[in-house]
């Protein structure tokens, strides 16, 4: 790892309006740009809309061919950055809820969630791989909102040698009122931080890696009859050690695009956890287990 800037964008994002969504998205990628990062994290289903309606999976493209991911692509080419977004992918008549990555011209892969929550099974095919992404000054994996429910995952990514997990959210927090004040505001976001900063901090400082988290912000179900879908959206940075080093600054539903330093020497270089984990027991104990429920 290097060290390095990287942009965390909380964001907009409508089921209704891809085109909307990816000129949210242009937006936050100049900034970053702007500032200096080497790569930006947006929130999961960016592109494409998160709620329970069908155009969840209608509005899912072909990766890496679609137009779409083209256009990922090229941002990435012309801003001379790595953007990690969601979106809906289309892939042999199945639809996943992915995140692709593109780093300064070049499509590098996708995360699909692997655990899906509720109604989205509805909706998605489960992804059943766990990739790595190497862009020079950082190695980083995903993990899309549900997915981070297990610690599995966490651990996948420590022994892929991860500086970074990348964590991308849409997570609906029921009907709100027609008109939320900024007390509601401020209860969704703060229960949104703690929750967060609960399953988060253990993991970095267990699996010795940064953490970069967003959200999806505000009703994504907008102009839509029968349904609804809000999100309340911040961001979050925690260190190799366990300690928040960003949090947000918003008290109510609007986007927020914050960027930071990430220092290379807040891993440890020899990481005792990591070094002392005794992979052929859990191996051993896992087969045992998993033979006892057949």
């Amino acid at each position: 790892m290097q060290d390095c800037k990287v942009t965390i964008a909380a964001l907009p994002s409508v089921l209704a309006d891809k085109a909307e969504n990816l000129e949210t998205a242009r937006g936050a990628i100049g900034q970053a740009a702007r500032d200096g990062a080497r790569l930006i994290i947006m929130p999961e289903l960016m592109l494409t809309g998160h709620g329970a309606h069908p155009n969840m999976a209608d509005n899912a493209e072909p990766v890496p061919d679609g137009p779409l991911c083209r256009e990922i692509v090229e941002l990435s080419r012309a801003h001379g950055l790595c953007i990690c977004i969601g979106m809906a992918e289309l892939c042999h008549g199945i639809v996943y809820n992915s995140q692709i990555v593109a780093d300064r011209g070049r499509y590098l892969g996708l995360q699909r969630k692997i655990h899906l929550s509720g109604d989205e099974y509805c909706y998605f095919g489960a992804g059943d791989d766990v990739p790595v992404f190497d862009i020079g000054e950082l190695r980083f994996g995903i993990t899309i909102c549900y997915d981070s429910r297990f610690p599995e995952m966490s651990l996948l990514h420590n022994l892929h040698h991860v500086d970074a997990l990348l964590a991308a959210h849409a997570a609906r927090t029921g009907e709100w009122p027609d008109s939320p004040d900024k007390d509601f505001a401020l209860n969704q976001i703060r229960k949104r931080q703690q929750s967060w900063e609960q399953r988060y901090r253990g993991r970095a400082q267990d699996y010795n890696f940064f953490v970069l988290l967003c959200d999806a912000v505000g009703p994504s179900t907008r102009s839509l009859e029968g349904v609804v879908a809000n999100h309340a959206g911040s961001v979050m940075a925690i260190d190799p050690r366990g300690e928040v080093i960003l949090k947000t600054e918003k008290q109510d539903f609007s986007p927020e695009i914050r960027t930071i330093d990430l220092v290379a020497q807040e891993r440890q270089s020899n990481h005792a956890p990591t070094r002392n984990r005794r992979l052929d027991v859990f191996r051993a104990l896992l087969d045992r287990e998993t033979q006892n429920r057949t």
